[in-house]
């Protein structure tokens, strides 16, 4: 609401998320200044969907290892002047703490603070808050809001310089460990419940019982590459030729990685692994989406995408965002999944939808014992599962 010589607005997520007003922010904008604790790939391509100009600047935090690498590197390579805060005498990268962003407009400063990271829960699915101000430029209130934001850029040091002194090398191989020791804990918890279930009575729940698992055909570069990658991005991407919106799985299902199998026999093809759906789906060209997230989706170059789907540059995608691509204890072939009850057409050129009592089957096929949750669901087919608490 106007208010004197500057407008503001109050705003949450689930009202209006941050993107879009990030977004609106940037259309005809000069300029993009950003600040913020940690930075994921996912709000590195949710920023870069809109036309960021190429004067911009990001300042990000390292501290805990918690920003990705591809996330600071997209940014560089979209043009924009990147800095990241390490440990220094003057403040610990854990210290840095800020979440603004200052889009500079003919006649206006548009600024956006709250408490979002630049990551796609930040910026759209998450419970945040924030303000947005609009500010006349040039005036003394839009030269406060560029001090307060060079303040913050001072505590950084050019990527590039970090680049040359090994330092960035070396926190590509901090955030690795990291997420090694977090997807071991994670493996350790899938095997502490596999007598109870709790991975399954998750799905059971209302919100995904209706499609909780998706069988999809993946093809085997794509998923090892996911593997090397998840060390280093919170998102993995799975592209299809399908732009129509993705409904055979509901948001925090899990999509099964059906791999082709080298010798191109069908009935060898395994089920390798699992990913978590977080509910996002999005379209865009093929050098858009390129420009935007580069490696995770799984390709090394963008030729290699045109040639696995057999389409030519401009073509329109869908993509899957997916997370925490884990693998099974043990492969599970089709054919083995066919004579478990488990069916899969011949004809399926890209996957189909699994009940719950077939997800439950398949993990523990893959090693995760859910029989007693699978045989309480097959006794009680009307009541959703729920563990104890």
């Amino acid at each position: 609401m106007p208010d004197g010589d500057f407008e503001y607005r109050p705003g949450l997520n689930q009202v209006v998320p941050l993107g879009e007003r990030l977004a609106a922010s940037l259309e005809g904008a000069d300029r993009l200044d950003l600040a913020v604790a940690y930075a994921k790939a996912s709000g590195a391509g949710e920023l870069l969907r809109a036309e960021v100009p190429r004067s911009s600047r990001a300042v990000v935090g390292l501290g805990f290892g918690l920003t990705d690498p591809p996330a600071v590197e997209r940014l560089q390579g979209s043009g924009m002047e990147v800095r990241c805060v390490v440990d220094a005498a003057t403040v610990a990268a854990s210290q840095f703490h800020p979440k603004l962003y200052l889009a500079s407009r003919p006649g206006a400063l548009v600024v956006l603070s709250g408490s979002a990271n630049l990551t796609g829960g930040g910026l759209r699915h998450n419970v945040e808050q924030y303000e947005e101000l609009h500010l006349p430029d040039p005036s003394p209130r839009a030269d406060e809001q560029r001090e307060r934001f060079e303040r913050l850029w001072d505590h950084g040091v050019p990527l590039q310089d970090l680049r040359r002194s090994g330092d960035w090398e070396e926190y590509r191989e901090r955030v690795r460990d990291r997420r090694l020791l977090d997807r071991e804990a994670r493996r350790k918890v899938l095997r502490l419940d596999r007598t109870t279930g709790r991975l399954v009575g998750r799905l059971a729940r209302a919100g995904t019982r209706r499609a909780p698992g998706y069988l999809g055909i993946t093809h085997p570069d794509w998923w090892t590459l996911q593997l090397g990658l998840r060390d280093q991005a919170d998102r993995a991407l799975f592209w299809r030729r399908n732009t129509n919106a993705f409904s055979a799985l509901a948001s925090g299902g899990l999509f099964f990685h059906l791999v082709k199998h080298p010798s191109g026999q069908e009935d060898l093809r395994t089920v390798e692994g699992f990913s978590t759906y977080p509910g996002v789906f999005e379209t865009g060209e093929a050098e858009q989406l390129w420009r935007r997230y580069g490696h995770l989706l799984g390709v090394d170059r963008l030729q290699q995408l045109y040639d696995r789907l057999g389409v030519e540059p401009g073509r329109t995608l869908g993509v899957i965002h997916l997370e925490e691509p884990t693998e099974l204890d043990r492969p599970v072939p089709l054919a083995e999944l066919r004579a478990n009850g488990i069916p899969f057409a011949r004809n399926i050129v890209s996957g189909r939808t699994l009940t719950l009592e077939e997800v439950a089957h398949l993990l523990e096929l893959g090693g995760l014992a859910t029989n007693a949750v699978q045989h309480r669901l097959a006794a009680e087919p009307s009541t959703a599962y729920r563990p104890a608490r």
